[in-house]
């Protein structure tokens, strides 16, 4: 229990491995640019995966597995695949499945034996996981040289251009821990993994003082993916590059560079070398069938070839180092504990995988994603709503995804949002209730995270069109009452009927989006229907509460149709989830809601999830032998229907999904009540222990395929954990940590900057200092709780100048309003003291 709480308790264990705890084979963290690939780093320092030209396969990898023995077949199906969860059951290594083509590096000693940077060949191998770089340490009593590796894709929050490159930087720090100088190379090799007939295998070589290169031109045959798809020839290069004058070598016969080690005694050295790519060419899918749809990408539109890549970051690798590491530096300079730091930001990587991509359209990019690698295209508004991480780490791209897509191609003169818009007008699909409403949301999110209301005013007709959709779907029930009762598809690919309760609480939520929205636009009779609706609505949805959890009011029309009915369904008050994110307070009843989470807890989590499956079997496996999780939907009271259990979509009921359980967890975090807190945090954990590395891959997180985007919505609970508050805009900021509020330091993300926010609270006074690392703060007022400090005296220092500002009370804490607007430049810090 301390645990979930204390930075630095015995059992707060963030990502690490170890080769004598034998904890590194699971470990792939990707180390690859934002839209360009997946590359993994393992936990001994090996690259591995290699998904950058498109291969087409389903997953990280492609493999599938036997059924657990007792188990019934998913969807017909006589194996577990990788979106039923293979490489959960059995997560792939690099023995299992090595590279096509050779590639590494090493230490070559005078006597010409190389010491290869693995975990076979070092005594020890520590790995420890600080996403998005992964830091690996070498040490050997037969070695006089000791080598620790930093690896990653350069990676800068708000700053997309720096973070969307496709390189890898392996840089080594080698030190010299015997009594005499060592003279030894720093080897770095590459195949060129094209196999075709007359491939050039020996590349081109060139050296200069500050940058050499080794670089392959290639051209990669890939199959269809299935028997009617046609094969595909990816035609591109890769480059090994060393930042220094290397000299041309090869290592068992496989091109490379060596760099001169010469290092006294206690003498340390880093070198400096990047692996770059480029494939022009991306597939895609526009529907379910076997056609893939290919387009050029938006970073072969920046970069000729892959020796332009490395070019590129050589000139610029002091700047996008430094600031990678400052970023790291910044995430984890916290008092919370680690476990918690890594585990609501790792699920991030997805936008390092070849789960994303930006594809080209002459304007900068068009964002487009699967929801796992490779399965279910199209970006998905019912998934994808779920995520919150990358529009606290990259908004543009979210601001990209509403204004291209969303309300650009996507949608129809009627509002509706197709649940899967794709790439072109009239395709993808038709209405997913839950994920329209979660549209019109986020666009509200994507204004309070821009630095001013642009963005709002371009896109607010359109808004208000997907928001008009949901309206009139209320209108036209019959009952116009804030509550939605009809046909309504949703994230369990099936249509619902009925007043649903998850449904329902997200429009109620939109509608108070909508009402915020309207009113920063000026439109008073729209936002006035918006907020008549939505006091309606969260009057109504009482009539769902039972006394313990509100439950669906099917539809007796429809006996046959899949629902919940008296069940305890995980997305039970979802849209307060929603308010959470967006500032928009209470949706309705807060003791309702807080029993409703609390039955959540009762009857959904499960701490060890085969025992539950031992009696419901159905299902697929993303949580298993001695896992603990928050199982989708049970029925304590009764009300599991045979028509219900008749539907393939039953499974998913029996199922523990992540992206699901941080919802639930970050808004019981939120609540800010001690059990609630303890309870959300305890869901998080339990997620975290699944993915431990002695277990499983700690960074990719899987429901219907690997590295899943409605994970994201990890960084919700970090947000709660904070309790922040932001305003781009309207220029606020808001802090109440609910984890040791007395004593408390965390990162956080604006528009146009991040930094680090610290407080410390007793009787007497409360001390906050605000600290801008990257970018700048634009701030008008400052929201806090100080407790119980009196609050009579306000001091406020900017660069050891006093500002004038002035202390105002409300319930909910003070807020600070300063009298003209402040900016807080990268390198300095706002004081402020409240007595």
């Amino acid at each position: 229990m301390e645990s979930l709480t204390e930075r630095g308790h015995d059992l707060d264990h963030g990502i690490s491995g170890s080769k004598a705890e034998d904890t590194l084979k699971f470990i792939g963290m990707p180390v690859s640019g934002i839209a360009t690939g997946t590359v993994y780093l393992n936990g001994d320092g090996r690259l591995y995966v290699w998904d950058i030209w498109s291969d087409g396969h389903i997953g990280v990898v492609q493999q599938s597995i036997p059924i657990p023995e007792g188990y019934p077949r998913w969807r017909k199906r006589n194996d577990v695949p990788v979106h039923g969860g293979a490489n959960y059951l059995k997560p792939p290594t690099i023995e299992d499945f090595p590279p096509g083509f050779a590639q590494g590096f090493g230490i070559r000693f005078e006597n010409g034996t190389v010491r290869e940077f693995r975990g076979s060949d070092w005594e020890s191998v520590e790995f420890t996981g600080s996403w998005p770089i992964g830091t690996v340490s070498y040490s050997d009593p037969e070695s006089p040289i000791e080598a620790e590796l930093s690896a990653y894709s350069p990676f800068v929050p708000l700053n997309l251009e720096d973070s969307s490159i496709p390189v890898t930087v392996m840089s080594y720090t080698l030190t010299n821990g015997s009594d005499e100088p060592v003279s030894a190379e720093l080897v770095g090799w590459l195949e060129n993994m094209s196999k075709q007939p007359g491939t050039d295998k020996a590349g081109a070589f060139s050296s200069a003082s500050q940058l050499t290169t080794l670089s392959h031109a290639c051209t990669m045959r890939q199959k269809g993916g299935n028997k009617k798809a046609a094969a595909f020839h990816a035609k591109g290069s890769m480059a090994l590059a060393y930042l220094g004058a290397g000299e041309s070598t090869s290592v068992n016969q496989i091109p490379g560079i060596a760099a001169a080690i010469e290092l006294k005694p206690g003498e340390s050295r880093e070198f400096n070398f990047l692996i770059s790519w480029n494939f022009p060419v991306v597939r895609i899918k526009d529907s379910y069938s076997p056609k893939w749809i290919t387009r050029n990408n938006e970073y072969g539109t920046r970069f000729t070839d892959a020796t332009a890549v490395a070019e590129h970051v050589a000139k610029r690798f002091d700047r996008l180092s430094s600031q990678t590491r400052t970023w790291v530096k910044t995430w984890n300079d916290s008092t919370l504990p680690q476990w918690l730091l890594d585990r609501t930001i790792v699920t991030a990587d997805t936008l390092q995988t070849a789960n994303c991509n930006l594809l080209a359209d002459g304007k900068g990019g068009q964002f487009w994603a699967w929801e796992g690698i490779r399965v279910c295209h199209g970006t998905c508004t019912h998934v994808w709503h779920y995520a919150q991480a990358m529009a606290r780490l990259f908004p543009s791209l979210e601001r990209n995804l509403r204004e291209k897509t969303d309300f650009g191609f996507a949608q129809q003169p009627d509002g509706v949002v197709p649940y899967r818009g794709t790439i072109k007008a009239g395709e993808g699909g038709g209405i997913a209730i839950d994920g329209q409403a979660g549209t019109v949301l986020r666009a509200y999110r994507e204004h309070l995270i821009s630095a001013d209301d642009a963005f709002l005013k371009r896109n607010w007709p359109k808004i208000k069109l997907a928001l008009e959709y949901l309206i009139e779907f209320d209108r036209n029930d019959g009952d116009f009452d804030g509550l939605l009762h009809g046909k309504q598809h949703n994230t369990l690919d099936a249509s619902w009927y009925g007043k649903v309760h998850a449904i329902s609480s997200l429009y109620i939520a939109a509608l108070r989006a909508g009402e915020e929205m309207a009113e920063r636009t000026g439109d008073a009779e729209f936002g006035s229907l918006c907020k008549e609706l939505a006091a309606k609505g969260g009057k109504n949805i009482g009539q769902l509460y039972n006394g313990e959890y509100y439950v669906q009011e099917e539809d007796p029309k429809h006996p046959d149709a899949i629902g919940v009915g008296k069940g305890v369904y995980i997305d039970l008050v979802i849209g307060q989830f929603w308010a959470n994110q967006l500032g928009l307070g209470r949706l309705y009843d807060e003791a309702q809601m807080r029993s409703a989470l609390n039955t959540l807890w009762k009857y959904n989590f499960v701490p060890d999830v085969k025992a539950f499956r031992e009696t419901f079997r159905k299902g697929r496996f993303y949580a298993w032998d001695g896992d603990a999780g928050l199982v989708m939907c049970t029925w304590p009271n009764g009300g599991l229907k045979d028509d219900f259990m008749n539907h393939w979509q039953y499974d998913y009921f029996n199922e523990c999904m992540s992206g699901f359980e941080y919802q639930v967890a970050a808004h019981m975090v939120a609540e800010g009540t001690p059990e609630l807190v303890t309870k959300g945090l305890a869901v998080t954990r339990a997620i975290h222990d699944r993915y431990r590395p002695e277990m499983r891959n700690p960074y990719n997180e899987i429901e219907c395929s690997d590295h899943y985007a409605r994970a994201m919505s990890s960084y919700a609970v970090f947000l709660a954990a904070c309790g922040f508050e932001y305003d781009g805009p309207g220029g606020v900021i808001g802090f109440d940590p609910v984890i040791h509020p007395e004593h408390f330091r965390a990162p956080f993300t604006a528009a146009e900057g991040w930094g680090t926010y610290s407080q410390s609270i007793d009787a007497e006074q409360m001390q906050v200092e605000l600290a801008v690392n990257w970018g700048e703060l634009k701030l008008n007022s400052l929201h806090l709780n100080p407790r119980d400090v009196q609050g009579k005296e306000l001091e406020v220092i900017l660069d050891g100048k006093r500002l004038e500002a002035t202390l105002v009370k409300d319930d909910g804490g003070v807020a600070i309003e300063f009298a003209t607007p402040v900016v807080i430049a990268a390198g300095r810090k706002l004081a402020v003291v409240i007595r």
